[in-house]
């Protein structure tokens, strides 16, 4: 189910959990299919980026690999940007924002973004409990807060997407203006 247009925290956290989203059959479902194709990105790159962080970690790693893998991050990092920003143009798009209403502190890319960061924790968590190592045991006992979290962030992005789909709040676009990189000198990213 949408309301104007929009997906649904479930929807969203249902892609986050399990992508891909199903084609669209309607005029409506291409309306969100609009809007979860930055989300999808944006959580592909969180993951990418994830990994990349995971490497530069590693007992292993040299100078030279931690180097490689903090570039990485950077450009990913960058480009997790630019989907929060799409996300954002995307919903501003699918609603009719009402100048008067409240401000949000943080637009909807930004909040799916947290929830897609929160997937991949989980996710991570419940791979090391999996795995059977001798921290299982500690992981284990994350797992049950994570939950709670993830909860209560799809239950508070259900709230900011019915709310600016009512009008009742409004939000500002995400808009990364970074100091440094090739996007400091053009396109925020």
């Amino acid at each position: 189910m949408t309301v104007s247009g929009l997906p649904t925290a479930e929807t969203i956290l249902e892609a986050l959990l399990h992508p891909p989203v199903p084609k669209p059959t309607n005029r409506s479902d291409e309306e969100v299919a609009t809007i979860m194709e930055p989300i999808l990105a944006l959580h592909r790159s969180n993951r990418d980026q994830w990994d990349r962080e995971d490497d530069a970690r590693r007992d292993q790693a040299d100078a030279s690999m931690v180097a490689a893998a903090k570039r990485d991050i950077d450009q990913l990092n960058s480009a997790r940007h630019g989907f929060i920003e799409a996300i954002d143009r995307a919903i501003s798009g699918a609603i009719k924002p009402c100048e008067g209403a409240p401000l949000v502190t943080e637009s909807p890319g930004m909040a799916i973004d947290r929830l897609s960061v929160l997937v991949i924790r989980l996710a991570s968590t419940e791979a090391r409990v999996a795995s059977g190592t001798i921290e299982a045991g500690l992981y284990t006992a994350r797992l049950p807060q994570l939950r709670r979290q993830l909860e209560a962030l799809e239950g508070a992005i259900a709230t900011l997407l019915n709310d600016l789909a009512k009008g009742t709040r409004r939000f500002l676009a995400h808009e990364s203006l970074k100091l440094y990189g090739p996007e400091a000198s053009g396109r925020a990213g």
